[in-house]
């Protein structure tokens, strides 16, 4: 009996000790960042894509004498990368009515080789890789300033880009049947 009590006295001792579980910063959890980044993102992405292609908010915009929100937020290079992108879009645009380039999953421009002239590609390459280089400036710096991937940012402009394109421009899609990625026509 003695050895009992002993026992649950030492258990009882035992078990009253201070255990710590506090931190040194209060546990914040925030499950609405990656959805408000992403709509952040989204805007930016359809901000940059109304100043190159055009749109009625802008128009409506100016009449009451507001700014777009993208040219205070990006730096020089950005702001040069959508201009140069706003004056060559309609060179560009008639090549993807011709079907003689793409845009790719990774939202760049590509020629579509069996489909274009000899004669074109090399001015074509020239075209594309100039338009490339201006987009990834641009996806790069909407990724960094929204802290998030560029794979993420990528896929967010050829959302955008997709949504735009009349019928008949060609895209890099995801075909769930094959398992891959196909050019299609929208």
């Amino acid at each position: 009996m003695n050895r009992i009590i002993m026992l649950m006295c030492i258990v009882s001792l035992g078990g009253c000790a201070k255990l710590q579980l506090e931190t040194q910063e209060p546990v914040r959890v925030d499950i609405n960042m990656r959805v408000d980044v992403y709509q952040h993102v989204v805007k930016d992405v359809e901000s940059i894509e109304d100043e190159i292609f055009g749109n009625s908010s802008q128009q409506f915009n100016s009449v009451f004498f507001l700014q777009d929100v993208y040219a205070a937020d990006y730096a020089d290079d950005v702001t040069l990368a959508i201009e140069r992108r706003k004056s060559r879009i309609s060179s560009l645009e008639g090549y993807l009515e011709k079907g003689y380039i793409g845009e790719n999953r990774y939202a760049d421009l590509q020629m579509l080789e069996g489909r274009v002239p000899q004669e074109l590609r090399g001015q074509l390459q020239k075209l594309l890789a100039e338009e490339n280089k201006d987009r990834a400036t641009i996806y790069e710096a909407v990724a960094q300033e929204r802290g998030v991937q560029l794979s993420e940012v990528r896929k967010v402009f050829f959302k955008d880009h997709y949504d735009r394109a009349p019928a008949g421009y060609w895209f890099e899609v995801f075909e769930q049947g094959q398992g891959r990625f196909t050019w299609e026509q929208k």
